[in-house]
């Protein structure tokens, strides 16, 4: 019998403590190609990403998915009523979201040997929800790092359409391998979207915490583990 565990990126996989400083400098990036392309952009572009947040929580709210780097951008521009031809954007969006890893965000401690040990066994996915850093640069950075040989199976939200805990969202991931929700684990670091998504659906939640510490809010886990060497006894106990 198949058996599959799927994983979080952020804070999960991969830790990111410099999100302000990548942000500052995506910023400052978007800035300067604006001007080199003529046009006449404020001194800085906070205004436009202040009121973009608001608008992307309503999209996740409302349709349970996050809205793709493009059309981030594209509200952004409108903020300021800037129109780029396609020929513009393009680089933009492609540059903006590469710069997600320009601080260098590292795999979170013991996850390597973890995914390694676990690979062997079983089939491993990724569920995660995207920002300004897509899919297709996510898995360039697991690959920089040696982890996308582990994986089989990839639900990014640019990609599925869907977001956390909407079930599409993990469905996507074990459609691919073949595995049902009675037979898979999910690992991540958010009660109220890894852990909720992942036990309506009927599998087996995991919370991590060796990145931060979230409040309960009523929505219990089944296992909670700071340290990825906590993980293959657990899988054991719950696979066995």
């Amino acid at each position: 019998m198949k058996r599959a565990i799927t994983f979080d990126y952020w804070q999960t996989l991969i830790a990111d403590t410099r999100e302000r400083e990548t942000m500052t400098a995506r910023k400052k990036m978007m800035h300067e190609y604006l001007i080199a392309n003529g046009f006449n952009p404020p001194e800085n572009l906070d205004a436009g990403f202040a009121a973009a947040k608001p608008w992307f929580f309503a999209i996740y709210h409302s349709e349970q998915r996050t809205p793709t780097l493009e059309e981030r951008l594209e509200f952004v521009l409108q903020h300021y009523d800037i129109k780029l031809t396609p020929t513009q954007f393009e680089p933009l969006a492609h540059e903006f979201g590469e710069l997600g890893l320009m601080l260098g965000p590292v795999p979170t401690p013991n996850i390597a040997e973890t995914l390694a040990l676990l690979s062997k066994s079983y089939l491993l996915g990724i569920v995660s929800d995207t920002g300004y850093t897509p899919g297709s640069v996510l898995r360039k950075h697991l690959e920089h790092h040696g982890l996308l040989q582990y994986f089989s199976a990839f639900s990014f939200s640019n990609e599925s359409g869907r977001a956390k805990p909407h079930e599409h969202a993990f469905m996507t991931a074990l459609n691919q391998v073949g595995v049902g929700p009675a037979n898979a684990i999910h690992c991540g670091d958010l009660l109220a979207h890894d852990v909720l998504g992942a036990k309506r659906l009927g599998m087996t939640a995991v919370l991590y915490t060796g990145c931060w510490v979230s409040e309960t809010d009523g929505i219990i886990p089944d296992y909670v583990i700071a340290d990825w060497r906590e993980l293959p006894a657990i899988v054991e106990g719950v696979f066995a």
